[in-house]
């Protein structure tokens, strides 16, 4: 891979620039009440800055998404748990604290997001964090610690996780959201071994 000229890093980091300026202010204000022009204030880039990278304000939640699956798939290669169930743990953890940096305004802002979207990119299947989930899961199955079927098992783990964020987000973020997702996976965990 060629290293990158100062020209691109500089684009990379204006990107990254907009990005957690939006963010920031997807935390303190509602998504709706938050302008083109304001994330463009907040990052001190102009709009057409903010347009060369991104195509609208909907563009950078869904730069999101693929962000939380790019840091998933870095903190998973940096080191994760060898043991099937202990590597979902470690994933569903990752998603707990992933959501908690961010905070629960702006997690609702994702969650929102997806349910007007017409691309569901939470529900891809191909993605790393869906994918790497089905493999541990189907691991277990195999040895006969879980039972079941692999993908029904994945997409409960998947569908209680995000029911657990959202109700997370409607208490706004009033409760330890890694703790009580630990807890309801151990509990989702157990139904499948009986």
């Amino acid at each position: 891979m060629k290293p990158q000229t100062n020209r691109q890093k500089q684009a990379l980091a204006t990107k990254q620039k907009i990005f957690s300026c939006a963010l920031s202010l997807f935390a303190q204000k509602s998504y709706e009440s938050i302008t083109v022009q304001d994330i463009c204030n907040e990052a001190e880039v102009s709009v057409g800055a903010f347009y060369h990278h991104f195509q609208s304000k909907d563009n950078i939640l869904d730069e999101g998404y693929r962000l939380f699956d790019q840091q998933s798939e870095e903190a998973w290669n940096q080191g994760h748990p060898d043991e099937p169930l202990e590597a979902i743990r470690f994933l569903i953890m990752e998603q707990a604290h992933s959501m908690e940096n961010m905070g629960a305004m702006a997690a609702l802002q994702y969650f929102k997001h997806q349910l007007s979207s017409n691309e569901k990119y939470i529900l891809n299947p191909d993605r790393f964090f869906y994918q790497t989930i089905l493999h541990a899961v189907e691991a277990e199955t195999e040895t006969g610690t879980l039972h079941g079927d692999s993908t029904a098992i994945t997409e409960d783990i998947l569908g209680v996780s995000r029911g657990l964020i959202y109700d997370w987000c409607l208490h706004e973020g009033s409760y330890t959201l890694s703790e009580r997702s630990q807890r309801i996976l151990d509990m989702i965990i157990s139904y499948y071994k009986e």
